[in-house]
């Protein structure tokens, strides 16, 4: 069979065709010797994005590609391959389509596509991101959608599996959103004003719960291949809880390919404590719960264990502030045991010496809380009471440890070298990278949507804005801001990086707002010319901007 481009004729109806995600064919020929693949025209950009998660099914001389993910958006665009001209369009349709969607599924009965369930939302904004679990019939013939309106129906999901068989669909398994699953419904497509979903008791040895797997109808039986054979090495299901094959799931079901993920116990700490730890790495602060309060007290005391044994000085200086100035009547004796208990000698020193002052001595001891002390520690205290010892001052400055930004600075300038996982060239010249930092947040919808789906298999991405490569020095200005939001930087690198929260998708224009304002303190009359000549291409973006540009 020999491939051209032309346009594709029309099949029961006009199509909007014209040449052209990229396509293979396995022929099966009876004169061929082997099973070859062959390459395909691709699918020009303006007739359909590249895409991943979508769904194909072949009807006539046609192949059919509905919805999917382009790496920033979810499509509900359906696409036409024509077998015999080897031609890409887009296909006729009318009527209200299904929403936006990925890892939904798509059967053909009779003369009409079904397309049933999947994930939907805003991926750019990250709202309204849920499970469906809607049915649409689109019609070859006439190119109509129809939803099927049907009573009863199944739990809201994505990445299951779908089949046709006794004129009925099929539906096993999937993502909820919480949970996998492995149950088993039915619907009849024969008629829709009677169809119903039917829940299929299953028996025997069900398959567990999975997702993102194939089934397949043949004679009365329907095949499901999933999981994980680790004697056959053969990797099945990409998403399999058995797996170890690296990919890893998103708080919206989305998968993703990595390496596996490392796993590391923290046997010293429990989930709470460690929770708020957590929380400092990585936004530099604690919330503080309710000051006074026993429990809490106790919580910043296992988190400051846990700074102790981390090496973490700022947390350790934040827990101490808490703690010292939460201690009242009401809690020292708890404070002072659990120091005493978790051996954190400088907040046992402090209780004591909360509790032999003159004011408060007598109120503690009489508490009962008291009576239930230890007797080593009643022991403390009265010998503290007894015979004070003496103050000790030190002149040493207290280590505060770094912030966040230092730290953040200090991975960029090279101490997190080893934890790189991306090469960033520049004109040629490599910029290791980190990928984490990279996406949002922090980083950009423009990385996010390249590691998702069209990360180089090199690991190695070519830096531009557009048509325009940024000099050295304006693209270290750039990785700064990314990494811990630096804005210095001299107004030549401002003029490079005005159009860069439109190229790589910024989560806002903070950045754009800050190369304005660099660019208007520093350009005079005297040197707007030189400035505008530096880089032409961008000058007239600036000037059409540099009126409305607000700072949010």
């Amino acid at each position: 069979m020999s491939c051209k481009s032309k346009v594709a004729p029309s099949v029961d109806f006009d199509h909007s065709c014209s040449d052209s995600v990229e396509y293979l064919t396995l022929n099966f020929g009876p004169f061929e010797t082997v099973h070859r693949w062959r390459r395909l025209p691709p699918c020009d950009e303006f007739v359909g994005a590249r895409r991943s998660k979508h769904t194909v099914v072949a009807y006539r001389d046609a192949i059919y590609v509905f919805g999917g993910d382009n790496g920033k958006n979810m499509l509900n665009d359906l696409l036409r391959f024509d077998v015999k001209d080897c031609s890409w369009c887009r296909a006729f349709t009318t009527g209200t389509p299904p929403a936006p969607r990925y890892h939904h599924s798509a059967v053909v009965y009779g003369s009409s596509m079904f397309v049933f369930g999947g994930y939907t939302g805003d991926i750019y904004s990250n709202s309204n991101l849920k499970n469906k679990n809607d049915l649409f019939e689109y019609k070859f013939a006439t190119g109509q959608w129809t939803e099927w309106k049907v009573e009863g129906r199944l739990v809201a999901r994505s990445a299951h599996g779908a089949t046709v068989y006794n004129d009925k669909l099929w539906i096993f398994a999937g993502y909820d959103g919480n949970a996998r699953l492995n149950d088993m419904w039915t619907i009849s497509l024969q008629d829709r004003e009677q169809a119903y979903w039917e829940e299929i008791e299953q028996s025997g040895e069900i398959p567990p719960s999975c997702c993102n797997f194939p089934v397949a109808v043949c004679q009365d039986k329907m095949f499901v291949f999933s999981q994980y054979d680790c004697k056959s090495k053969l990797e099945c299901n990409e998403e399999s809880e058995e797996s170890g094959s690296g990919s890893q799931k998103d708080s919206s079901g989305r998968s993703s390919r990595g390496p596996p993920l490392l796993e590391v116990s923290i046997r010293e700490a429990d989930a709470q404590p460690f929770e708020v730890l957590m929380q400092f790495l990585y936004t530099d602060k604690i919330q503080y719960p309710r000051r006074g309060h026993v429990q809490d007290v106790l919580l910043i005391m296992d988190v400051y264990k846990l700074a102790l044994s981390f090496k973490l000085s700022r947390l350790e200086q934040l827990c101490v502030q808490y703690i010292e100035a939460s201690v009242d009547l009401q809690n020292v004796l708890s404070v002072c045991e659990n120091a005493n208990k978790l051996q954190l000698d400088q907040l046992k020193e402090h209780c004591l010496n909360f509790v032999v002052k003159e004011s408060h001595f007598n109120q503690v001891i009489m508490t009962k809380e008291f009576e239930h002390l230890s007797t080593p520690l009643i022991v403390e205290i009265v010998r503290r009471k007894q015979q004070p010892p003496p103050r000790v001052y030190s002149d040493q400055p207290v280590d505060i440890g770094t912030s966040l930004v230092q730290d953040m600075k200090a991975c960029l300038e090279g101490a997190g070298h080893e934890f790189c996982d991306i090469i960033l060239l520049l004109d040629g010249h490599p910029r290791p990278a980190h990928k984490a930092i990279l996406a949002p947040p922090p980083g950009t919808l423009y990385f996010e949507a390249m590691f998702r789906s069209f990360m180089p298999e090199d690991g190695q991405v070519n830096i531009s804005i557009g048509e325009m490569v940024p000099s050295t020095q304006a693209f270290e200005s750039m990785l700064r801001y990314i990494y811990y939001g630096d804005v210095n930087m001299p107004p030549e690198d401002s003029l490079y990086l005005f159009a860069a929260p439109y190229y790589y998708g910024f989560s806002n224009n903070r950045l754009q707002a800050y190369c304005k304002q660099n660019l208007e303190m520093n350009v005079t009359v005297e040197n707007v010319l030189q400035v505008l000549a530096h880089i032409p291409s961008l000058a007239h973006q600036w000037i059409l901007c540099s009126e409305w540009v607000p700072l949010e």
